[in-house]
């Protein structure tokens, strides 16, 4: 009798233990509507003001919105450009993969003059509210975090 109470136990803790595994191995699915919002903008690591320059040390701080098309605005951009302060302002529409990893390739204007595009490969976490990217283009090495501030759906 004793045995067949512990066996039923093991069992139990079994079934409860696959159940928590499973809830946790639960892979997130993603589509524009998770990531509409507005975001937090951090961005840190080396650009190059122009073709054939040195890479100087950036960072950058701002605001981005995105809408339930997955198109990404800013207008607010600060960076800081080997020590050197320039706005910027982008504009972009993901393409997200259900997988939640996806790419953006942002038009953008440094000091209000139209500057090459900003290309990012980026994986969406915790259902929208944290976004890590890492911008691919050749002579850059910039990566950014935006931590959602407000889901506007």
């Amino acid at each position: 009798m004793e045995r067949r109470r512990l066996n039923f136990l093991k069992s139990c803790l079994g079934m409860l233990t696959l159940a928590v595994l499973a809830t946790g191995l639960e892979a997130q699915q993603c589509s524009t509507k998770t990531t509409v919002g507005r975001y937090k903008v951090v961005c840190e690591g080396f650009l190059t003001p122009g073709p054939n320059a040195p890479l100087l040390p950036a960072k950058e701080l701002g605001t981005v919105n995105a809408d339930q098309n997955g198109t990404f605005t800013s207008t607010d951009g600060k960076i800081s450009l080997g020590g050197t302060i320039v706005t910027q302002t982008v504009t972009g529409t993901e393409s997200l993969n259900s997988d939640c990893t996806g790419s953006i390739a942002f038009s953008q204007t440094i000091n209000g003059q139209p500057a090459p595009p900003l290309h990012i490969d980026f994986v969406v976490s915790d259902n929208g509210n944290q976004i890590e990217g890492l911008a691919v283009d050749p002579g850059t090495v910039f990566s950014c975090r935006l931590t959602r501030l407000r889901n506007d759906n």
